[in-house]
């Protein structure tokens, strides 16, 4: 990693930290002195539980702090402390050695490596069950350290800090090691303007795809991932054949680090992973991320759907999802926030889309002109073209945006359908929409990562 001359790279314009991730406080942290850099008196603190007799092998948790930050005030802004005491782990805090920011140069790296090899000589340390993570600035040199030494972790986390390609340049992984990504859905760079690229994403999140495929090959990861929403949080598990990674999306999360990081690290990776001679090897996981089998996503352009975390063809014809304006909205076209603009409209998908996402059974009627949609579960529904009715169950409903024939072939608002008339859950980010049968907001990266598996696009922005 190259060495950051004047600092690291602010990532942020703002962050209240102190005030976002209250957490029960530390109340008992040793304090530690020891020169492992030369000629430099290094600091780290140590959380050790109470259930620590000197016998039994505990895990060791690394945690770095971010830009700005210390071992003594990150141990306050996170519940590791918590989870070591309820689950016997050992927790250590260390310091950067230039105070505040790590350089994530070979030197930082030899620092932790003799750290950890320090601490295992002083406490009874389970060797196949060390860890680390780092936020922001940690987060970095997390990955610094990770791509050196991933032999003696078992896994490793990465919180709103992804390094960019200038800072890896040519390195890659030396070897395999299961990671979770935690990206903020609205962490950008302080150096991005509003205006340059029209996107104000798209660079952070090309950072983020950097940072995952670093570990493709290596980990020898699917293409594909396994999709789990639980509300706000966006969980893509892309299974390896030697470790997996995850990238966790929160939806209207800037730079920070969320207040529970330390349980769902845990539970969803870190304990499921250990390093036996070398060797990773599979447990099962405290709380695994189960695939959601009732989700469904499309994507503006697209004719395809991801259904069941699988990609299913729904129509022959190229146009695919097409995206209608609400006419009501022509008017104030001009003034309206071209990020908000793309969030707007519907996405009206072809009649196929119930027979590719639902199983369901398709036949017209009136030479075309309407579309009969019978349900696995029994439901029924006629929709009828250039109409806001539907018959429901030989009951008349009315959408608010029609029924359409476009170029010959029927289209119709899915996701107003299936969120009143099936009571799913649909969200949409950057013209990609998900349809899911329980609570699940879409952010806008995993909508990236979806609209590239489907082959959409995002419109240009006028």
């Amino acid at each position: 990693m190259k060495y950051f001359k004047y600092g690291s790279p602010a990532p942020i314009a703002y962050a209240d930290f102190m005030a976002k991730n209250k957490v029960p406080p530390v109340e008992k942290l040793n304090i530690c002195h020891e020169s492992i850099v030369p000629d430099m008196m290094n600091v780290w603190y140590e959380y050790i539980p109470a259930s620590y007799d000197g016998n039994t092998p505990l895990p060791l948790i690394v945690q770095l702090h971010g830009g700005g930050m210390d071992g003594r005030r990150w141990a306050d802004m996170t519940v590791w402390h918590v989870l070591a005491e309820r689950k016997g782990l050992i927790v250590i805090y260390p310091n950067s050695p230039d105070y505040g920011t790590w350089r994530c140069d070979d030197r930082d790296v030899e620092f932790l490596y003799q750290l950890i090899a320090l601490v295992c000589e002083k406490y009874s340390i389970d060797k196949t069950r060390i860890y680390m993570q780092g936020m922001s600035n940690g987060d970095m040199m997390t990955l610094a350290f990770t791509m050196q030494h991933p032999e003696i972790l078992a896994a490793a986390g990465y919180s709103t800090g992804p390094s960019a390609h200038m800072y890896v340049d040519d390195e890659r992984p030396v070897g395999a090691l299961p990671a979770i990504q935690m990206r903020g859905e609205l962490d950008l760079l302080s150096q991005q303007t509003e205006a340059e690229p029209l996107d104000k994403y798209e660079i952070r999140y090309n950072i983020n795809d950097f940072n995952r495929e670093l570990w493709q090959d290596v980990n020898e990861l699917d293409e594909l991932p396994l999709l789990t929403l639980r509300g706000k949080d966006n969980f893509m598990r892309f299974k390896g054949e030697t470790a997996d990674l995850i990238n966790w999306e929160i939806v209207g999360c800037g730079h920070r680090e969320p207040a529970d990081m330390a349980q769902v690290y845990w539970d969803t990776l870190y304990s499921g992973y250990i390093r036996v001679d070398g060797q990773l090897v599979r447990r099962d996981f405290e709380d695994p991320l189960t695939p959601d089998e009732d989700l469904v996503a499309i994507a503006l352009g697209s004719r395809n759907a991801f259904v069941g975390n699988k990609v299913v063809q729904m129509t022959e014809l190229d146009s695919g999802v097409v995206r209608l304006l609400d006419p009501t909205m022509s008017m104030y076209k001009k003034v309206v926030d071209p990020n908000e603009m793309m969030e707007t409209p519907a996405l009206f998908a072809p009649v196929e889309f119930f027979v590719a996402a639902f199983g369901a059974k398709l036949s017209y009627l009136d030479s075309g002109d309407c579309a009969v949609v019978e349900f696995p579960d029994g439901n029924v529904a006629i929709f009828r073209s250039d109409s806001l009715l539907v018959e429901y169950n030989g009951r008349f409903r009315s959408m608010r945006k029609p029924s359409v024939l476009l170029g010959g072939n029927f289209y119709i608002p899915v996701g107003e359908f299936c969120a009143d008339f099936m009571n799913m859950f649909v969200s949409q980010a950057a013209d990609v929409m998900l349809i899911s049968g329980h609570a699940a907001i879409l952010g806008r990266y995993t909508a990236r990562v979806l609209r590239r598996i489907l082959g959409g696009y995002v419109r240009a922005i006028e």
